[in-house]
């Protein structure tokens, strides 16, 4: 072999050496050394590509410049296809993936369905797209329904205070001034001493804090403390 394992070519006499050991030039040493340039010549790789590689090629960790790009499914590719094969791999996916989480998403979150979350915008529009979702009224707190009255909305309210007292006066009945949450009750009664003169008159006072504001009587149930989240409810 004329080339070394580092692919160095090496000769096989060394004419000026035979010289100097005075040897004579004879024509077996000439053929000897020229079938060796020949064989060394024989395994280079040709320009124009007529010979193929008999072994893998080593580019000692150099680039392969000017490659043009592959045609067959045998050929090497040069970073421009790969590039390009890479992004479209890319866009696919992102595509397939897209559609994924659409139809699972879609499925999960239907049109009624609601996302609860501190996020300032609905992340489901983006992650869902061509679905729209809206911004739940703020100040209204989470009630469980009975499946047919979702998408409703209950008033606020705190459970009613009411009472009322009986007091006796010693004059007749009269109209007196009503305000707040105090008023007249409709009950009552009136007595007379036994000489026939006025012996006073029972009258009821009632409490009903709903007259002083609406809130009262509106609900059975007081607000506990909550915690504030933002709710969206997919309408396409």
């Amino acid at each position: 072999m004329p080339y070394d394992s580092q692919g160095n070519f090496y000769r096989i006499h060394n004419w000026e050496q035979d010289r100097l050991d005075d040897i004579e030039i004879v024509s077996d040493r000439h053929d000897e050394e020229d079938d060796n340039f020949a064989e060394g010549l024989s395994q280079c790789v040709l320009r124009d590509g007529r010979a193929a590689l008999t072994d893998n090629m080593n580019a000692g960790n150099n680039r392969i410049q000017n490659l043009k790009a592959g045609a067959a499914s045998t050929d090497a590719v040069n970073k421009s296809q790969m590039d390009s094969a890479i992004s479209s791999a890319n866009s696919t996916i992102t595509t397939a993936y897209q559609n994924y989480v659409k139809t699972v998403l879609g499925t999960i979150y239907p049109v009624g369905s609601v996302y609860i979350g501190t996020q300032n915008t609905c992340p489901m529009a983006s992650l869902i797209s061509g679905s729209t979702w809206t911004l739940v009224s703020s100040g209204k707190a989470l009630w469980t329904g009975t499946g047919s009255n979702g998408n409703t909305t209950i008033n606020a309210g705190l459970p009613n205070i009411t009472g009322a007292f009986n007091h006796q006066c010693f004059m007749n009945w009269g109209t007196g001034t009503e305000s707040g949450a105090l008023y007249t009750g409709s009950g009552g009664s009136s007595t007379q001493n036994a000489g026939g003169s006025d012996g006073g008159n029972t009258q009821t006072i009632a409490f009903d804090a709903s007259k002083s504001n609406s809130i009262y009587g509106n609900s059975t149930t007081v607000q506990p403390p909550a915690y504030v989240v933002n709710v969206w409810r997919r309408t396409a």
